[in-house]
């Protein structure tokens, strides 16, 4: 019986110029930053609910536009070169290497 041989290791390639963790730092902050503009929208809404256009229009501009404005406009980095990703770096860590209650990660 002939045995199979193994299929070529896989390559990663990543277009990023900056760690992901940091991209999505960013992403992560931007958006809270909006919601807590929309929150303060909706607080100002019941300071002035009794005059219903001008609510609705803060709610709007605080929120849907606000937020597809942002989205617009928002600089996007052209993606880098495409480069492979050092197979030592999205190695795994062994699990007799990982600290006690820890699950295995990246180096």
């Amino acid at each position: 019986m002939r045995r199979r041989s193994r299929p070529a290791p896989a390559v990663v390639v990543t277009d990023l110029r900056e760690p992901l963790i940091a991209v999505h730092r960013r992403m992560i902050r931007t958006r809270v930053v909006l919601m807590a503009i929309w929150i303060l929208g909706w607080a100002a809404t019941g300071f002035v609910y009794r005059t219903g256009w001008l609510a609705i229009l803060i709610l709007v501009v605080t929120g849907p536009v606000l937020w597809l404005a942002v989205f617009l406009t928002g600089q996007r980095a052209a993606p880098g070169p495409r480069v492979p990703v050092d197979r030592r770096r999205r190695a795994l860590t062994p699990a007799e290497r990982a600290a006690p209650g820890e699950a295995a990660g990246p180096r």
